[in-house]
């Protein structure tokens, strides 16, 4: 059975382990998280879930075990938690440190190890482990943008009158301000004005905001969208998704993550498509690529 640790055990954590409890991952989730008795709480009442899973165990963990340094896949969501009207980009000097400090106490890593960024800005820190944890290529990489494509799809879903996968589209860049729905990879595009496509952009950028205004977090979406990246992971589906990935030439963009195509598999990024976008639309996602360069170089 292959260890699956999640670094801070908040909503988001304890909905990724929720999400994968109910899709009968075949894992044990080890719990992460500096304040012990809510760790413990939080073990405890997922565990009340797994009678309902077959093939999945909880466990709670702390930093210098054996066990948790051993861990086939490490999801990262300790942060500090966005505030209602803050930008992502906010969050980023707070949680550079939080992500070095991880890192220090989890120790070496074995090479096969897997680690996936969750915390905000996902693509700035998914930059930043990358280079800090020094794994093999593909290994480090963040959720990306594929929430928001799930935001984008349901949305389509209902304009069309269909189900929901049986559209196709995403969204690129960054996850974060810079966002941008690529309409070139929608299905039946043509079939929107351009004030449809605004407004339906619109709405799909500003969904968090909305959410984080009415309740404090997200956490349904994001935990639904991490079981799947881990269960493509654990079965090797190579499954396409559209997750933070730092690039090296590709898109023309050299020292930064973003949301871009990507085979996942059992080696994490196996493979990062080349898709056909159109020249506005590589534009934006270079410009996405220099905002954060910005941000990172502040935050340095």
């Amino acid at each position: 059975m292959k260890k699956v640790a999640i670094i801070g055990t908040g909503n988001v954590g304890a909905h990724v382990a929720s999400a994968g409890i109910l899709k009968n991952l075949p894992v044990e989730f080890l719990l992460v998280d500096m304040n012990q008795e809510f760790e413990t709480a939080q073990v405890l009442d997922l565990r009340d879930t797994i009678l309902f899973s077959s093939k999945t165990k909880v466990s709670g963990a702390d930093f210098g075990d054996k066990e948790l340094s051993q861990a086939d896949i490490f999801v990262i969501t300790a942060g500090v938690a966005q505030q209602p009207g803050e930008p992502r980009s906010a969050l980023l000097k707070r949680n550079i440190k939080i992500l070095k400090s991880i890192k220090v106490s989890l120790g070496k890593l074995k090479k096969t190890a897997i680690v996936i960024l969750v915390t905000n800005p996902v693509d700035i820190l998914t930059q930043v482990a990358s280079e800090i944890f020094k794994l093999p290529k593909g290994h480090v990489f963040g959720s990306g943008t594929l929430l928001d494509s799930a935001r984008l799809r349901w949305r389509l879903a209902e304009k069309f009158d269909r189900n929901v996968e049986d559209v196709t589209g995403w969204v690129l860049g960054e996850h974060g301000d810079s966002e941008f729905v690529a309409w070139s990879t929608v299905s039946e595009s043509g079939k929107f004005s351009e004030q449809e496509k605004q407004e339906i952009e619109h709405s799909v950028m500003r969904e968090a905001y909305v959410i984080i205004e009415g309740k404090g977090s997200t956490y349904f979406g994001i935990g639904a969208a991490l079981a799947e990246i881990l269960d493509a992971v654990l079965s090797d589906e190579k499954k396409v998704f559209p997750v933070s990935s730092p690039l090296n030439g590709e898109y023309e963009i050299t020292g930064m993550s973003l949301g871009i195509p990507c085979q996942v598999g059992m080696s994490g990024i196996e493979k990062i498509l080349t898709a056909d976008l159109t020249i506005e639309e590589k534009e934006k996602l270079r410009f996405s690529a220099e905002q954060l360069k910005i941000f990172l170089s502040e935050a340095q």
